[in-house]
């Protein structure tokens, strides 16, 4: 059968269109940090003086910089099941306090993107909680959605000591916090030697993004920077920053826990050396943050990958972490715990060098990620809404426009419009003095009430002032406490 010249271009030119007009789905990466203060992100109008962070600074130049982005808790395990479920963690968290875990009917984003033909790593940090240093648990990467792993399943891990020899010859090698030796690829454990863990899993999403760059991709870099060991930085940033070396832990000191305790305080270390250790760690977590860029770019894939940069909560008040100009830190409701640095950028899809006012939450992420991908699970209820189009329009999110709730063993807060509804104390324990790059709240152990708009610092409790909304607000948060209750029973472990 012969085909006419006419209808072969036509075929082909329908064929082409068709080709040109099935767009490739984003890849996506996420960069989550961990105790991140509010003011050390460099981009920001409110940033302390003594940060830099260029290379942060070039996801916000390509993207959107959220300056009310809200974690769903002020520590990490349930912060970070709210962030890859995009569901309040209360609802399979009777306790509301550390240790949320992962129930098994509950999706990660990396079962919902796999599942979707992406490919799927976990480098880094694995926390919900609970069935630390266990590679059978439900909680761990490769059990809910990611094909690949490197990292640690624990609060947090030595940055230098990697290997089996200082894992044996250690007590207690495996704390939840006071962690440390070999680290797992995928189930099984490896040493690691002569290098330092934000470099090593800089170096491990570079390979990962090299092998899969021909297909969509996610990838979830969860650094420890820069949680506690703070002081555990390469020669070169210690020099940068004026800081001596503290010499690393051996089996001679005890326990790994004591060293640990030891170090994640203000005594050994002055308040002054331990916000110069923080700014190390950062300038080297930054560095690298520049070398992951410097690889998309290499590899043409910055255009269409969408990138989120978030804090699993607010800065640690005893890392020298700066949350300025908020109140409170880590482990509280202040602003301080619960308001995080927070970038979306998506070149291709999203404007650039914006920034974004309005309420969002750590909860939105899954639901802006998905609906990026062009996916919908309308049988799949999320506590967080799309970003998408209220960035690329400017205008409020959904979740400005609604109540946001939190609840934290004793701790909780309301935010409702303008207005927060909140009960915290200040985290300052007996002989752990707080830095002073730390504002104290004003409203410990009673009700506070704050026009966030107006005071951002939580410092004019307007309580007796304004008893009807207090109630209103109380009301619905019962309201939300109630609904949670509820649903315990339907997630199974």
């Amino acid at each position: 059968m012969k085909i006419d010249i006419m209808t072969f271009c036509f075929v082909f030119f329908l064929m082409a269109r068709l080709s040109f007009g099935q767009e490739q789905k984003p890849n996506i990466i996420f960069i989550v940090t961990d105790d991140q203060g509010y003011a050390d992100l460099s981009a920001y109008a409110h940033a302390s003086q003594d940060c830099s962070t260029p290379n942060m600074d070039r996801i916000a130049d390509r993207g959107v910089l959220f300056t009310q982005g809200y974690a769903s808790a002020p520590v990490c395990s349930p912060s970070r099941a709210g962030l890859l479920t995009g569901k309040y963690q209360q609802r399979w968290d009777p306790d509301m306090y550390w240790s949320p875990g992962l129930p098994k009917n509950v999706k990660t984003l990396a079962e919902y993107l796999k599942k979707e033909g992406y490919m799927t790593a976990k480098i880094g940090k694995s926390d919900f909680g609970k069935n630390y240093h266990d590679a059978t648990a439900r909680d761990f990467p490769t059990h809910h959605g990611y094909d690949y792993f490197v990292g640690f399943s624990a609060h947090a891990h030595d940055y230098f000591l990697l290997d089996e020899e200082i894992e044996k010859a250690t007590p207690d090698p495996y704390g939840y916090s006071e962690s440390l030796g070999r680290l797992f690829r995928n189930e099984r454990k490896e040493s690691f030697e002569n290098t330092y863990t934000t470099e090593l899993f800089t170096d491990e999403a570079i390979s990962f993004i090299a092998q899969n760059k021909e297909k969509p991709f996610f990838l979830d870099l969860s650094y420890n920077a820069v949680h506690h060991l703070i002081h555990e930085v390469p020669q070169t940033y210690l020099d940068k920053w004026g800081v001596k070396k503290i010499d690393n832990y051996t089996p001679a000191y005890g326990n790994y826990a004591n060293y640990y305790w030891d170090y994640t305080q203000v005594g050994k270390i002055s308040d002054e050396d331990m916000r110069k250790y923080y700014l190390a760690n950062l300038n080297c977590l930054d560095d690298n943050i520049g070398r992951l860029l410097d690889s998309l770019q290499t590899l043409g894939l910055m255009e269409n990958t969408l990138i989120v940069f978030i804090s699993d909560n607010g800065g640690e008040p005893l890392s020298g972490a700066n949350n300025l100009p908020l109140s409170g830190s880590k482990y509280t409701m202040y602003e301080g715990g619960i308001r995080v640095p927070m970038i979306l950028s998506w070149p291709a899809k999203l404007p650039e060098g914006r920034v974004y006012n309005h309420r969002v939450s750590a909860l939105d992420i899954v639901p802006t990620c998905l609906q990026a991908i062009g996916t919908e699970f309308p049988d799949t209820r999320f506590d967080g809404y799309s970003l998408l189009d209220a960035v690329r329009n400017e205008m409020p999110s959904v979740t400005s426009r609604k109540s946001l709730f939190f609840k934290f063993e004793k701790h909780y807060a309301i935010i409702d419009g303008e207005w927060k509804l909140v009960f915290t104390e200040d985290y300052n324990p007996e002989d752990r003095p707080i830095t002073s790059q730390i504002q104290l709240g004003n409203s410990n152990n009673q009700l506070g009430l704050y026009h966030l708009t107006r005071d951002p610092g939580e410092r004019k409790n307007l309580v007796t002032e304004e008893p009807e909304r207090v109630e209103v607000l109380l009301t619905r948060f019962k309201s939300w406490m109630d609904d949670m209750r509820k649903e315990h029973e339907n997630y199974t472990f």
